[in-house]
């Protein structure tokens, strides 16, 4: 099927929010990617880029250095991948309002998701971020200002006023902010083509949207990430291409299938790439430029979430989503290809259960010793979810004996064995995951996964196993019959 029309780009997301590898390990991953298609990258910094001066406060602890943005563009023009800086600019801004410093600009005095348009301190702040992201991108010729699920609009009262005394409504409000921010960096910066988020237009007019001009300044990036039919309006790339000369789509890699995920359901991931490719074979013919898509990763589903599934444990699903776009097509061929080249004895498994019991060892893809410990971590729960749900544990150890010391030691017995089988495997696969993640991670995050996922089921099967003994130290009773209550 070859390349998309026009060779579009197929950017891959990193999203920084979470997670964020070390820049060796990205010096291993680009030559991956590139190698089966990739084009460039969608880089959504957060807290990880090196702001100074007045918003130096807004660093993580391992945030990047100036020198490594440098090297970052260094080993991406090195495999000729594209850097597009995303900077968040109005909703999904807690990595800002977070701080007490900037919490009066927050569009809800209690919520640190969206910031108010109309603070006199707001744009400033914004401008701020943008300037000092392009000073370290200066040959980058796009760039990307998020904009999108900005769930708090019009709210606080000055906003309402605002929109009362100008009969505005908060579409107009959130399409007066979006276009203050992206003419100002037309202006400073008229070498940038700027791309937003979608899914904030998708409910506006076709009047409004030509009114507004917007289509001059901005092109938009529709992204949905189901696997099968797409959740858009259907007069939606009608009422774009009579708008914007030029679009994005997106897709998901990772990140996109539940805020606990810890391994890619790669054959979602699949599917989604799919239903674009036809939904794009029917579409983008109507607009003068078709972009590209950009195969987002996400790492949170907000500043303030949970890891889903790292990065290391994506690459597999990674490649076999760029090799769908790349060839339009997804047959046993590529199924194959893909996997001989990242180093599995057999094909990459794309089905989320069964999980196979044998983890193989022999894979070579940068980061591929994590992606096994989280398969063997993974099996390791499903062991446990068994036993919890078990005819042992529900008929001989259910909470009731247990609150009555009333249990059989031969059940129980048989019980806490496989429970400390499965806890000898866990604390020995905890020694090796740690280094393996410190190959690819700072310590912040280790730690987070680590005390995240490991620690907590340790913990609980420690209990679990506590409470075994006691019962068995009891051993079986006869049932005090006056202590039950009806």
């Amino acid at each position: 099927m070859g390349e998309p029309a026009g060779n579009a780009h197929r950017l891959v997301h990193l999203d920084l929010k979470g997670a964020p590898p070390r820049i060796n390990y990205l010096e291993q991953l680009f030559p991956v990617i590139s190698s089966f298609g990739a084009t460039g990258l969608l880089v959504e910094y957060e807290d990880m880029f090196p702001y100074h001066g007045k918003v130096a406060h807004l660093q993580a602890p391992h945030a990047y250095t100036p020198e490594d943005i440098v090297h970052l563009h260094t080993i991406a023009a090195e495999n000729n991948l594209i850097i597009i800086p995303l900077v968040q600019t109005f909703g999904h801004f807690e990595f800002v309002l977070k701080h007490d410093e900037n919490r009066g600009i927050r569009e809800i005095e209690r919520y640190p998701n969206a910031l108010c348009p109309t603070h006199p301190d707001a744009f400033p702040l914004v401008t701020r971020l943008i300037s000092q992201v392009v000073d370290l991108h200066p040959d980058d010729k796009f760039f990307h200002i998020g904009a999108d699920e900005v769930w708090h609009i019009g709210k606080c009262p000055r906003c309402q006023d605002e929109l009362e005394v100008k009969k505005m409504s908060t579409n107009d409000l959130f399409l007066s902010w979006v276009i203050k921010v992206a003419w100002w960096i037309k202006k400073e910066y008229p070498h940038l083509t700027l791309i937003m988020w979608d899914d904030m237009m998708r409910q506006i007019s076709l009047e409004k949207l030509k009114s507004c001009r917007i289509g001059e300044i901005v092109e938009p990036m529709v992204w949905q990430y189901q696997a099968k039919k797409f959740d858009l309006p259907p007069d939606l790339f009608n009422r774009y291409s009579a708008v914007f000369n030029g679009i994005w789509v997106a897709s998901a890699f990772k990140g996109a299938t539940g805020s606990t995920q810890f391994l890619p359901p790669v054959q979602h991931h699949i599917n989604n790439q799919l239903t674009w490719v036809s939904v794009l074979s029917e579409y983008k013919h109507q607009f003068k430029i078709f972009r590209g898509i950009a195969l987002t990763g996400w790492q949170r589903y907000d500043h303030y979430a949970v890891l889903c599934e790292v990065l290391p444990v994506a690459v597999p699903c990674l490649c076999l989503c760029l090799r769908v776009i790349t060839h339009e097509s997804f047959t046993e061929d590529d199924h194959d290809y893909v996997s001989q080249k990242l180093g599995f004895p057999h094909r990459i498994n794309v089905v989320p259960f069964p999980r196979p019991q044998v983890i193989e060892q022999c894979m070579s893809f940068p980061g591929h010793k994590i992606y096994v410990g989280v398969q063997m971590w993974s099996n390791f729960v499903c062991k446990y979810q068994a036993i919890s749900n078990s005819e042992g544990m529900l008929g001989w150890f259910s909470d009731y004996l247990r609150s009555r010391n009333f249990t059989n030691p031969v059940q129980v017995e048989n019980i806490m064995n496989p429970i400390i089988e499965v806890l000898e495997n866990l604390v020995e696969l905890r020694t090796h995951l740690i280094p393996w993640l410190l190959e690819v991670f700072y310590e912040d995050t280790v730690e987070e996964w680590i005390g995240s996922f490991i620690n907590p089921l340790v913990e609980k099967l420690k209990s679990v196993i506590e409470e075994c003994k006691k019962q068995i130290l009891i051993g079986g009773r006869v049932r005090d019959y006056k202590k039950i209550e009806y």
